[in-house]
């Protein structure tokens, strides 16, 4: 069943096409290509309006009738996950023929998330149009699709077996969400919740007069930061990795908020919090932006972004952000990884509430809250039965005037545990994860006060942890 009909419907689910369009510039329906995930590729020289009336049909054979006089080429992939096989359109070519070579990236529309409380306003912030589901065993993709035909929407990519579903604009998705919840076939579904990194906290543009940076010895493990980012101009070369764009992989790597550079240039040990002492050379370094130019996220984009980390090799991820709303599917993926043996640090919240931070509070995760340099717990700092440990959540970072930048918060708190935890990794390259968490706790100073976690980690903690 075809929804309710809009100027320009589009759909496209695997390889079947939904088009209603008159007289629509061509531009227009490869905006709604790009928005089903597919990159898109045209000659700039095309300039034309399509008709389309198609309700289901091949997009391949479909595809002459609406490009005329134009040649195209598809490349697909696959999205394996409970669901089987399901192809899913990956590029899409559109020139002149004999011309190919002339199609041109489509510049894309925004990567920024569009969110919203939903239709009272009440919600906790989820990005419009869209659903996390996943499906129980043995249900197959035909299935599927006919659940999908039934509520207008298409898989536009999939991850860890979670489908992300996208529906037209203006779709009230908490309805769906209710409804596909009594479904048979339905394991779980959620609303795609996003999370915010706090504003202006961090300078959009990197420290100046950085030390002298030694590269990491070669095969030395690397630690990931699953932040805003990595300014170019960090002057963190030497030591990254690798690094990816989660929003749009295609996308050089960038930081405009600020938050991930100072994060990395922490985690990597190249900076300290105030009263630790720095440690014997840098950690490489996977940096991997989740975050928006607004300091938003979702959690597809979050579970895009552990599987990168996953694969790069890590052993320690840090995670300097939180959301107060709990998700069955990012528990589910966090303890997967907890499984495959990565450590997950995390920051507790600047708002000393006492109410659990998420993804800080799932049990797999170690949560970290925040003290002054000489030991007594930070005022602003979130504190609770969740907290594991706490650390100097004060940092100081030259300027280009020649003057000092002072931050304070969990998030640096949580990046100096993740750099500890990496150099432990380093000088025990055999350790299992739980081994270096029974060191680590076995490091900690007492801790200040009760919610404070089972204690600090400080200067003494440090030494007794790394040997220095």
């Amino acid at each position: 069943m075809v929804p309710t009909v809009h100027a320009l419907y589009f759909r496209l689910d695997g390889d079947r096409l939904w088009l209603q369009a008159v007289q629509t510039p061509l531009v227009e329906i490869l905006d709604q290509f790009s928005r089903a995930g597919v990159n898109v590729f045209v000659d700039p020289s095309i300039q034309t309006t399509v008709n389309g009336n198609i309700r289901g049909g091949d997009l391949d054979e479909s595809l002459p009738g609406l490009l005329e006089a134009y040649d195209y080429l598809l490349t697909w992939k696959i999205l394996r996950g409970p669901l089987g096989r399901v192809p899913k359109l990956k590029e899409i070519r559109i020139f002149s023929r004999g011309r190919a070579s002339a199609a041109r990236p489509l510049p894309k529309r925004s990567t920024s998330f569009d969110v919203t409380r939903g239709v009272t306003g009440t919600q906790p912030e989820f990005v419009k149009d869209e659903l996390l589901v996943g499906v129980h065993s043995g249900t197959t993709y035909r299935q599927f699709q006919s659940l999908l035909d039934q509520i207008g929407g298409m898989i536009v990519d999939s991850q860890d077996g979670i489908y992300l579903i996208r529906f037209p604009p203006g779709t009230n998705v908490e309805a769906l969400l209710e409804q596909l919840q009594r479904n048979a076939m339905i394991a779980h579904a959620e609303l795609n919740y996003a999370s915010r990194i706090a504003p202006n906290e961090f300078a959009a543009l990197p420290p100046a007069g950085l030390p002298p940076i030694v590269p990491p010895a070669d095969g030395s493990i690397p630690v990931a930061v699953l932040d805003s980012g990595l300014h170019p101009q960090a002057g963190l070369s030497a030591v990254l990795h690798s690094g990816l764009d989660a929003l749009d992989p295609s996308r050089t790597l960038s930081d405009p908020d600020g938050h991930g550079t100072h994060m990395a240039y922490l985690v990597s040990g190249l900076f300290t919090a105030d009263g630790i002492p720095p440690t014997d050379g840098p950690l490489p370094l996977v940096a991997i932006r989740a975050f928006d130019e607004n300091g938003l996220t979702s959690n597809f984009a979050l579970l895009q972004a552990l599987a990168h980390a996953k694969q790069a090799g890590v052993k320690v991820v840090n995670m300097s952000w939180g959301s107060d709303v709990e998700s069955l599917f990012m528990q589910s993926v966090i303890r997967e990884a907890a499984q495959q043996g990565l450590l997950l640090v995390a920051a507790a919240g600047n708002t000393p509430s006492g109410k659990e931070v998420y993804p800080a509070a799932y049990p797999e995760v170690l949560a970290v809250g925040a003290t002054e340099a000489d030991g007594r717990p930070w005022s602003q700092s979130n504190y609770g039965r969740f907290v594991d440990l706490s650390a100097p959540a004060r940092a100081t970072f030259p300027t280009d005037e020649g003057g000092k930048a002072r931050y304070v918060g969990t998030s640096i708190s949580s990046a100096v545990v993740a750099h500890a935890l990496g150099q432990y990794f380093n000088q025990h390259p055999n350790a299992s994860a739980s081994e270096a968490v029974q060191a680590l706790r076995h490091s900690l100073s007492p801790a200040p006060a009760p919610g404070w976690g089972q204690g600090i980690f400080d200067r003494q903690a440090q030494i007794r942890l790394l040997g220095r």
